[in-house]
């Protein structure tokens, strides 16, 4: 029988531009697991430490990209796929980091290129189901910042414990 994990978080970075909104894609360097993959930023929970999602995807967020955030919303279900290798599946906590118009990240070594491109074309640009679906869910739910739509919930980190 399959192990249940959740140890992962995604974050989808999106900017306002005009008449719409652009989502940040990362592109793996050669070298690394799934070299040449464009993916959001994302990565594992630090369990040892007490960390929870969320300050997981902070950390994450700010190794990755160097972004300062203006809001933080959840996707309200998290993400799932089956990992054959190791007999799991995983359920990945999603979060969207809503930065300045004209802002650009500041890669570390997990990435080799970043573009900001329209929700459809980050969608197509993706190898994982699940990283497509939360694509064009934030484009949708996000398509007016000022008005979120059905499917992402705004919270703010210095509210929780």
């Amino acid at each position: 029988m399959p192990r249940l994990r959740s140890n992962i978080v995604a974050v989808y970075v999106v900017r306002p531009a005009a008449e719409r909104i652009e989502l940040l894609m990362l592109q793996r360097p050669e070298g690394h697991r799934f070299a040449g993959a464009w993916q959001t930023v994302g990565g594992h929970i630090e369990e040892k430490q007490g960390e929870t999602a969320w300050q997981a995807a902070l950390r994450e967020l700010d190794e990755e990209t160097g972004l300062p955030v203006e809001r933080w919303f959840r996707i309200d279900r998290p993400e799932t796929f089956y990992n054959p290798e190791n007999d799991t599946i995983y359920f990945v906590p999603a979060f969207v980091a809503l930065v300045a118009a004209a802002t650009e990240p500041t890669l570390s070594d997990e990435h080799q290129a970043w573009r900001w491109v329209a929700p459809a074309e980050a969608a197509a640009m993706v190898n994982w189901a699940a990283m497509r679906d939360s694509l064009l869910l934030v484009g949708e739910a996000l398509s007016n910042p000022s008005h979120p739509g059905l499917g992402v919930t705004e919270f703010n980190p210095s509210d929780l414990p």
